[in-house]
């Protein structure tokens, strides 16, 4: 498998996914103070009317465009737990922002909470967000066939309901699965799809990450200037949009794209901003790929012991969010630096973790490429 770029962008909903990611330390919900109207100094949220709860999902909705998904789950944990698996609302925005995260597991229950909540009240269109999540959620830790299964379900009940931006984050996913089976033409083809789709309900954010990922699709298929301008033009609309978290996925895009094509400067000083947007947003899983490509700066100057330092520490951070292809990523990585560094047995080791965990992934063609390296 070629390399991709740092977190293919799963989407989840809103048109506003990444991995992109497609991580945090296990956590309970929880939620800070909203508005000084609802809430005390220290106290708990308090959704007295139908009116205040509009206003908290209206500030909800407006981290989440922002990038700030740990903000939301600051702001959550302060509701009443009966309150968030009671209303698909907030069980939809706990699991988005947990799978952003890489908090797999909680994204998982509250993806599920939402789905059953949705189905006994009829609500076919937080059906349709719940399975959408339960599906990129599946995909960001590695049940490929399980993400399948979840997508396909999802794009049927779209087309049921004639719910065009639904159907692009499902054609973004499909896309994805296909990318991680080395189908390089099948997820350039689903990813465009998407992208028409984007672009005809007037969402830039799923444009922005849809053009990532054809990106990604473009490289691999070696056709560097149109995974440019794709990576470009993801740039430019997380930019416009003023979302951090996908601005620092599209920079680290780009940045592996400069990296690949031995414009090494350039691409270290896009790296140092992406991980400084990661770092304030508290965003380890971004921040793992970040330091994975980290590594590779430091191989293109040489310093292949560097190079390891960079991906232990990026496999211990990715190891604690449950991002398998990232993680996958980091220990085929960590292979090659260390039989640079002459450590033969260290490198066998990274490699043969990473076919297990691209096995996993349902990737054949990337596990035998490094199969072979170690026959």
């Amino acid at each position: 498998m070629a390399r991709r770029a740092p977190g293919l962008a799963v989407v989840q909903d809103g048109g506003g996914e990444v991995r992109g990611a497609l991580g945090v330390r296990r956590r309970r919900l929880a939620v800070l103070p909203i508005r000084r109207c609802l809430v005390g100094d220290e106290g708990p949220v308090v959704l007295s009317s139908l009116a205040d709860e509009a206003t908290l999902l209206a500030e909800l909705r407006t981290l989440v465009e922002r990038g700030r998904h740990r903000e939301v789950l600051d702001r959550l944990e302060r509701l009443p737990a009966e309150a968030i698996a009671t209303r698909t609302p907030f069980a939809l925005l706990a699991a988005e922002a947990h799978g952003r995260l890489g908090a797999h597991h909680e994204a998982a229950r509250w993806a599920a909470a939402a789905l059953a909540v949705a189905r006994e009240r009829g609500e076919r269109h937080a059906e349709l967000r719940a399975r959408n999540y339960q599906g990129a959620i599946a995909l960001e830790g590695g049940d490929v066939d399980g993400a399948e299964s979840h997508v396909a379900a999802a794009l049927d009940l779209a087309r049921a309901l004639v719910d065009h931006a639904a159907e692009a984050r499902c054609f973004n996913n499909l896309g994805i699965i296909a990318n991680l089976r080395g189908e390089w033409r099948e997820a350039l083809a689903s990813y465009q799809l998407a992208l028409a789709a984007y672009q005809q309900a007037g969402l830039p954010r799923g444009m922005a990450e849809t053009q990532h990922n054809i990106g990604i699709s473009r490289r691999a298929l070696g056709d560097y200037r149109g995974a440019l301008a794709a990576a470009e033009e993801a740039v430019r609309l997380a930019e416009q949009l003023g979302d951090e978290a996908l601005s620092a996925l599209a920079l680290a895009g780009r940045a592996e794209l400069h990296l690949v094509q031995g414009d090494v400067e350039l691409a270290a000083a896009e790296l140092a901003r992406a991980a400084a947007a990661y770092e304030r947003l508290q965003h380890p899983v971004g921040l793992a790929e970040v330091w994975r490509l980290e590594a590779g700066v430091a191989r293109a100057r040489g310093d292949s012991s560097a190079a390891a330092a960079w991906l232990r520490r990026a496999g211990e951070l990715a190891r604690g969010q449950g991002s398998a292809h990232t993680l996958a990523e980091i220990e085929r990585d960590l292979g090659a630096a260390l039989e640079a560094n002459g450590d033969a047995p260290g490198a066998r080791a990274a490699r043969e973790r990473a076919i297990a965990l691209y096995r996993g992934l349902g990737a054949a063609a990337a596990a035998a490429d490094i199969a072979a390296l170690i026959e």
